[in-house]
């Protein structure tokens, strides 16, 4: 690909330059208009020297996530990646500054920061070069120039600074690249040639609207390819947005609906609330209309990815639905465009989907008698001043966060809610009143009261045979009754964190829809599961259990499991032989767990492609996974007592290997002819040792090439 985009040149002359720079503390600068593909580059680089470094993070996005509020999930993002899944307790900004800032001192880390306009932006993250180790590196980009200066706070500290303009293609790469999105491995038509050329030349060269309009016409007719070159031809597109705009018109009414709603609320939010939403509205299909278009990517965590170009494109457009005058919006996000509507009350029935950040701290609740439109409803810590009621009858999102009055919940018309958010709220409901609100909210799907602290052991759920998403997370004094069980088609429990949880309730075992289960941070000692239970089961996720001593053999009941998730139980230190009956499992985390060797049986789980199992105790390389051939990933990263050869010559599918800190030259491969491995990643002296004893040896041809590039 980098070829492709004619960048081998500099991306192999940014590589050098970092390696002869191990020492200094290094900032990279990747500056270039929208679409000219920075992000592209600054992956590629992260991808080639991420092995010189004890921590990585790439951050996508940064821009939009602060313009969300999200500069502490950021944070978050960051300290997880550098610590490789640990991350200590973050509330506020300034506390994960402080975390940053003292925690990797002595660190050598690569840190990118994708998407960047505002020093402001940097400032929670990377503010100083000396807040880590000597020899790390920060690779930004941006469309902006001075977006960041090197900031010397010790004068004995080398610091490096380099900025690298991205600028366009030529018209040979730019058609190879064109080639390869329209067409795949199959070969050119010739009558499909000199249309190609035109497409290239009416996008102006620019890669990511060459990438994006030669994939949304992929094995499309030529006469969609005429109809598509007209367009572009009549619209006469100098800029990104034109192009992209010229493909929003081309979707349907659905994905249009869709395509507004991620990119002005819910871009990089986990899917599964908003497509019950679009669901509920008629407009199911439109998530995956936006897919085979490129609008749109689901990430490995379920997570809503758009380019940052299209979410710009599609909070222009509401912006244009009327440029002087907020009110006559379908969606507003903006404070300042809220705080109008807020103000003018009247005239603002077109708005359908409204956030209310926490500077409001209050709401006049007779202005939500005049959105009577209204569908989206996001109110973080906001109070509702009056005695409404009976409002908003179309809603069918309430997030309230925060919530302190029962009145006021009430006062909301529920008939057509499918999703309530009332986490981190303080109003405590009866059975009673969960009865009355179970019966208001007919089709509710998803009911979030993550970190509610009053839900107690005596809480009892009402019958609803309509619910499929609980989240109950953080509910410390929550104890599982045998209620829960009420909710007869439900499809995901979430129970993370929840201290009072010491085992499954035996209700479970009714829960014939449940396909995804969440005890992450429990309690719990033993995963004991009885006869005919959980039959849907797809995800079980019992990860810093500290508890957890047992995995019984009632696992092996589970024959729909594709995900087990046990990392950081570190009492956790043997597996019973059934694994071999989860023929569907797929990934599978043991890390940090106590664990020193894996059954003979998990050679029977042929649709294995993850296994971790980084910080344990594993003594030899375990044989009964070599034959896996849909093995992608596998991870020992310090398992310091590993010995005995590491075959993965039969993983055909390998991609990803991990043997960091095994300080072992005996374990690492020493024929990879054979495998096409995407990330390597092992011990400097461990290479060194291997390519003095084996000269042809993967590891020395490996580095030649390196070397080369």
């Amino acid at each position: 690909m980098m070829r492709k985009l004619g960048f081998d040149y500099q991306n192999g002359q940014i590589v050098r330059e970092r390696k002869m720079t191990v020492t200094g503390r290094w900032v990279l600068v990747v500056r270039g208009q929208s679409g000219v593909g920075k992000t592209t580059l600054a992956k590629e680089v992260y991808s080639k020297i991420r092995h010189l470094f004890e921590g990585c993070s790439f951050l996508e996005n940064v821009r939009d996530n602060f313009e969300q509020k999200r500069a502490v999930s950021l944070q978050k993002k960051l300290i997880r990646d550098l610590k490789r899944g640990e991350c200590p307790e973050v509330e506020s900004s300034t506390e994960g500054t402080t975390v940053i800032k003292h925690l990797f001192q002595n660190n050598r880390v690569l840190i990118v920061l994708d998407d960047v306009d505002d020093f402001e932006q940097i400032e929670p993250l990377a503010k100083e070069l000396t807040w880590f180790g000597p020899g790390s590196t920060i690779i930004l980009t941006t469309t902006k120039e001075d977006v960041y200066k090197v900031r010397k706070s010790e004068e004995q500290d080398i610091f490096y600074e380099h900025e690298h303009e991205v600028k366009l293609m030529d018209e040979k790469h730019a058609f190879e690249l064109f080639r390869e999105c329209a067409f795949g491995k199959n070969d050119l038509l010739k009558d499909h040639e000199k249309m190609s050329k035109e497409i290239i030349s009416a996008v102006d060269y620019l890669p990511f609207a060459i990438d994006f309009v030669g994939r949304s016409l992929y094995a499309e007719s030529e006469k969609e390819w005429e109809r598509t070159l007209g367009e572009l031809k009549v619209k006469l597109i100098d800029k990104v947005k034109k192009r992209l705009l010229v493909n929003y018109e081309l979707l349907s009414y659905e994905a249009k609906q869709v395509f507004l709603d991620i990119a002005c609320f819910f871009t990089g939010v986990e899917k599964t609330m908003p497509c019950y939403m679009w669901a509920a509205r008629g407009l199911g299909k439109g998530v995956e209309e936006l897919k085979k278009k490129s609008f749109l990517k689901i990430k490995e965590e379920k997570e809503f990815w758009m380019q940052g170009q299209l979410i710009s494109l599609g909070r222009e457009i509401v912006e244009e639905e009327n440029h002087d005058n907020p009110t006559k919006r379908s969606r507003l996000w903006d404070y300042k465009d809220v705080q109008k509507i807020l103000r003018e009350k009247k005239g603002i029935y077109r708005v359908i989907s409204l956030r209310v950040a926490s500077n409001f701290k209050r709401v006049d609740g007779e202005v939500f008698h005049h959105l009577s439109n209204l569908r989206f409803l996001e109110l973080d810590k906001v109070d509702i001043e009056g005695n409404p009621d009976n409002i908003l009858p179309n809603l069918e999102w309430l997030d309230w966060r925060g919530c302190q009055e029962k009145s006021k919940l009430f006062a909301f018309d529920m008939e057509d809610l499918v999703i309530l958010n009332l986490s981190s709220s303080s109003v405590q409901l009866s059975l009673k009143d969960w009865e009355q609100l179970m019966e208001k909210a007919r089709s509710l799907k998803v009911l979030n009261l993550k970190d509610c602290t009053w839900i107690n052991a005596s809480l009892e759920f009402p019958a609803s045979r309509h619910l499929k998403c609980l989240i109950l997370e953080g509910c410390l004094y929550l104890k599982p009754n045998e209620t829960i069980s009420n909710f007869e088609n439900l499809v995901s429990l979430n129970m993370k964190h929840c201290k009072w949880v010491k085992y499954l309730p035996q209700a479970l075992c009714s829960m014939k829809a449940l396909k995804e289960l969440l005890i992450d941070g429990t309690t719990i000692a033993k995963l004991q599961f009885e006869e005919g239970s959980l039959p849907a089961l797809e995800v079980l996720s019992a990860c810093e259990c500290k508890a957890l001593r047992e995995v019984t053999d009632s696992i092996g009941l589970l024959k729909s499991l594709r995900k087990l998730a046990l990392r950081s139980c570190n009492q956790l230190n043997t597996l019973p032989h059934v694994f071999g009956e989860l023929i569907l499992l797929q990934k599978m985390d043991l890390s940090y767990t106590s664990i020193d060797e894996l059954p003979s049986c998990v050679k029977n789980c042929n649709k294995l492609q993850v296994l971790k199992m980084a910080r344990t105790f594993l003594k030899r390389f375990p044989e009964a996974i070599e034959h896996l051939e849909e093995l992608k990933e596998l991870d020992f990263t310090n398992c310091r007592n590993l010995s005995g050869l590491c075959d993965v010559t039969r993983l055909i599918s390998l991609k990803i290997l991990r043997l960091k800190g095994t300080n072992n030259a005996e374990v690492f491969p020493r024929d990879k002819a054979q495998l096409s491995l995407h990330i390597l990643e092992v011990d400097h002296d461990v290479t060194k040792q291997t390519q003095t004893s084996q000269k042809n040896s993967c590891v020395s041809k490996h580095k030649r090439k390196r070397d080369e590039e």
